[in-house]
């Protein structure tokens, strides 16, 4: 395998934080500010809904597009340009008209949400698919957002949520800065054979397909906790200010998982995505039985571990299963399986279930969820033994 230079290490390491950094400002607060601008907890429901819609759209197009033009960051560039002006404009449209704000988020799914996968796809390429060095600078990303996440929350509680559109512009500019500096590496030659290169192909890869079902499960269950965790959190007595620290300790987990990832793929794939569901599944126990918002950023902590375990793991099955040809999109796909698809499912009606039965009421139907994937995932390792 061809080294890595510290200096590709780091750029790339950097940049990654600062991205997600960069998340943490806009995606980690924009929605407890819209509920403050008026919005009604149905509304958020169904307009998180059409979000993930548009990003799993967004997954298939982006990812295609990077797999034809045989580039990531011909297209991460103007890809993310476009999604810093659409978030400003959600943000300083919510005091004046909210329906433009909620008619507009969808639009910044669909070209938010790839740039993630896109990211991680170049660095991968450019790290000559070492999964520990992956593992290692994906992790600091993770801590980007985490330690964005405390204190955007502080300043928020401090200051006002102003310090939304501050922050999302300084690390905006840094991010930019970074990616025009960094060379991208050329794609590999491959050979094009007849039949490869479509979609359709992903389906007949039986692991690959097996890990999509497993994360849409997962996806199902967690995702009404995650885009609702304001509501979640004020139904315990918590406030924005915990919703950082929320985000800061569970963020920090995930981080530790996905640094240790390399010694982790000791552990067989199959027995990796079981506990991945088993986490997720203490995570909709505790959130559902919660007396107090310390529960809450427990689950959450469970469930970061979870997503520790599953972002390499899904990295680990797509670079040895799929065909060049489609690895961008394939990465897509799996992202949006777990982030988006699942998401339009569980949020056209989390937001009607917790108005009528509580906050915590998604977390029961989550866990019932869960045992689907658990027992799914434990079948899959019974087989293998």
């Amino acid at each position: 395998m061809e080294q890595i230079s510290k200096k590709t290490f780091f750029s790339f390491a950097i940049m990654d934080s600062l991205y997600w950094a960069f998340y943490a400002c806009f995606v980690g607060f924009i929605t407890t500010y819209l509920l403050t601008c008026g919005m009604d907890n149905a509304v958020l429901s169904i307009m998180l809904a059409c979000f993930m819609g548009a990003s799993f759209i967004g997954a298939f197009f982006w990812g295609g597009i990077c797999d034809k033009a045989r580039t990531n960051k011909k297209i991460f560039i103007p890809e993310y340009i476009a999604t810093i002006i659409i978030a400003f404009i959600i943000y300083f449209m919510a005091e004046k008209n909210i329906w433009v704000s909620t008619i507009l988020y969808p639009l910044f799914g669909f070209l938010s949400s790839p740039l993630g996968s896109n990211l991680d796809t170049w660095m991968l390429r450019s790290f000559h698919k070492d999964a520990s060095a992956y593992g290692r600078a994906r992790a600091i990303g993770s801590m980007g957002y985490a330690v964005t996440a405390l204190f955007m929350g502080m300043l928020i509680n401090a200051i006002g949520y102003q310090m939304i559109p501050v922050g999302t512009l300084f690390f905006a500019i840094l991010v930019l800065i970074i990616a025009f500096m960094i060379k991208e590496v050329p794609f590999e030659n491959v050979v094009i054979h007849s039949g490869s290169g479509s979609v359709k192909d992903l389906l007949h890869i039986g692991s690959f397909m097996f890990m999509l079902v497993t994360v849409f499960f997962t996806g199902l269950a967690i995702a009404p906790v995650n885009n609702l965790k304001i509501v979640i959190l004020k139904s315990v007595g918590g406030d924005v200010g915990l919703l950082g620290v929320d985000s800061f300790l569970g963020v920090m987990v995930q981080a530790l998982f996905i640094f240790i990832s390399g010694n982790l793929k000791r552990i067989p794939t199959y027995v990796r995505l079981f506990l991945m569901t088993l986490t997720v599944f203490i995570t909709m126990g505790l959130v559902a039985f919660a007396v107090n918002p310390w529960m809450i950023i427990l689950g959450t902590v469970f469930s970061n571990m979870s997503y520790g375990i599953m972002l390499p793991t899904q990295r680990e099955i797509v670079e040895a299963n799929v065909p060049s040809t489609l690895k961008n999109t394939a990465h897509s796909l799996s992202d949006a399986m777990y982030c988006s698809f699942s998401g339009i499912l569980a949020l056209s009606y989390s937001g009607f279930v917790m108005n009528a039965f509580g906050a915590r009421s998604v977390a029961m139907l989550g866990g019932v969820i869960m045992i689907i994937a658990v027992v799914l995932s434990l079948t899959k390792i019974t087989k293998k033994n």
